[in-house]
Parts: structure tokens; C-alpha cells; sequence
């Protein structure tokens, strides 16, 4: 992204243990003591355990495969971003505290990132002395053009960003990207989602314009109608193939249908899929 309000810290990937040439390659790439370094497991417990090394002694305690990224000072806020198609929910969580840039004598620190950003943590490492430098809030317009990017980017419509804000520049710094997160905290999320599916369904993702999520569901109600069977138009086609039909029911021989529904298709979401939605994903997100 050519934006100077957005950036992305230096880092690497370690392939095998730390030899004699790996200060030098972490010197090439840009990177500084201290640095983060996480596990390349996507998925699972080992997923969040992470460290913090400040010097060259603790490179030894370092097991590949891992990535290795510059610390930057933040004064332990962390923003998370859950991305629903168009939609996104910006939820603040505490982060790890500031720490002198360059070479200390510390020893590193191991810890498990859930113990540190989950929203009723409380850590020693999340204790701030004192807010250093600029404290910013998270601008809207770049988190918009942030989730907008990626998701064109990576080809995915549910995903989080963790995103920090440098306490010198104000830069906003995406940190990590999560495959389809736990959407803790996003009171909206099943309207979003629910939005997203119509839009998906209609063929109009990406490019959809975003529904008002406060009257997504009440215009549902109001939508109720008695055809059921959806004859696949151009923008089905794609999804079911020519020769296929969707039927959606009710348990009352009825089904909603949403808004700015495509002319030519009467696609529908009903009430018992609804459901269905909402409870996968709370169990879903209940175990992240």
C-alpha cells in the first residue's frame, strides 16, 4: 500500500537453527533488537506461543521454523480488525509494553500471546510504566483501505488483522493476519455475516455496497414471500452450475428475502439456515 500513515514491520523467516551468519541476515533484512518471534503453526495451542529476544544469546533459544519481526512500541495497545466481506469491527485489546530499541542484556521473554491480548488478560508484560510518545486512536479510513486490500489481496472475505500503532510515527502497523478468527467481542457479527452471504449470493461480492447493519434484519421480516425455488440466473451460475436449482424452506413454508436481491434470481435465506449460521460459528468462535 503506497499509504505513509501504514506500514509493515521488518521480518524473516528462520528456516534452520541460528549459525554465524544469521546476525548478518537479520542485519540485511532490516531488523532490530528487540524482535518478536513467532511460530509459523497457523492453528492449535502452539499457534500463540511467541518470544521477544534482545540480543544475540538469545537467537540460541530460537527453534525453527519461525518468523522473526522487529518490536515496535505501541504502549501496549493492540487493535484487532474482524473482517466480514465489507464489513469490519475494530475491538482494542491490551498488548505487550514498551521495551528500549537495541541491544540489552534482558534475557528473552517466552510467553503465549492468549495470556497477554485476550480481553480479560492480565500480565506483567501488558503493564504499562507510561505512555510513551504518541498515543493515537485507530484512523477509520486507513483500517478501511487496510481491510480492503487485503482482502482483495489474499482472496478471503473472513479474516482479522491485528494491527498496533507506533508510538513515534503514528504509523498503523499490521502486525498479523488470522484465517478466519473467533469474532470475540463483535456484537454485530452474525448480521454482518448473514449480510455478507446475501451479497455473496446475489454475486455481488466484492463489489457490494455495504447494507445498514441496524436494519438488515427488520427489512428481512418485512420481505417474507412465498416463492421458494431459485432458478439460477447469470449470477448463479457460477455457484450451482446450469442445470441446478436451490430450494430453501421454512419450517412455515416461508423464507426471507433480502434486499437488493438480483433481478431474475429469488435466491433466499431462511429462518432455519439463519440458525444454522449462527449456531456453527458461535461454537466455532466459543473454541478459539
Amino acid at each position: 500500500l503506497a499509504d505513509e500513515r501504514i506500514c509493515s514491520p521488518p521480518f524473516m523467516e528462520l528456516t534452520s537453527a541460528c549459525g554465524e551468519d544469521t546476525l548478518q541476515l537479520i542485519e540485511k533484512n532490516g531488523l532490530a533488537f528487540p524482535f518478536i518471534c513467532k511460530t509459523r503453526v497457523a492453528h492449535g495451542t502452539n499457534s500463540h506461543e511467541m518470544a521477544i529476544i534482545f540480543n544475540q544469546e538469545g537467537l540460541k533459544a530460537v527453534r525453527p521454523p519461525c518468523v522473526i519481526q522487529s518490536f515496535i512500541n505501541h504502549n501496549a495497545v493492540l487493535y484487532k480488525v474482524f473482517v466480514v466481506g465489507e464489513s469490519y469491527t475494530v475491538v482494542k485489546r491490551p498488548s505487550l509494553k514498551n521495551f528500549s530499541a537495541g541491544i540489552s542484556d534482558r534475557e528473552s521473554i517466552f510467553f503465549n500471546s492468549h495470556n497477554v491480548s485476550k480481553p480479560e488478560s492480565s500480565s506483567v508484560l501488558t503493564a504499562l510504566d507510561k505512555i510513551e510518545g504518541v498515543f493515537e486512536r485507530p484512523n477509520d479510513d486507513v483500517i478501511r483501505e487496510i481491510s480492503k486490500a487485503l482482502r482483495q489481496a489474499l482472496g478471503v472475505s473472513l479474516f482479522g488483522i491485528d494491527i498496533i500503532i507506533n508510538n513515534q510515527t503514528g504509523q498503523h502497523a499490521v502486525i498479523d493476519i488470522n484465517a478466519f478468527p473467533g469474532y470475540e467481542g463483535v456484537s454485530e457479527f452474525f448480521t454482518d455475516l448473514l449480510n455478507h452471504i446475501a451479497a455473496v449470493l446475489q454475486g455481488q461480492a466484492p463489489e457490494v455496497t455495504q447494507l445498514n447493519r441496524s436494519k438488515l434484519l427488520t427489512e428481512q421480516t418485512s420481505g417474507i414471500m412465498d416463492e421458494r425455488i431459485c432458478c439460477a440466473s447469470t449470477g448463479c451460475l457460477s455457484v450451482m452450475g446450469k442445470d441446478s436449482s436451490w430450494i430453501v424452506e421454512s419450517e412455515t413454508n416461508s423464507s426471507v428475502k433480502l434486499q437488493h436481491q438480483r433481478l431474475g434470481c429469488n435466491s433466499a435465506v431462511s429462518p432455519s439456515f439463519q440458525q444454522h449460521c449462527v449456531a456453527t460459528l458461535a461454537t466455532k468462535a466459543s473454541s478459539q
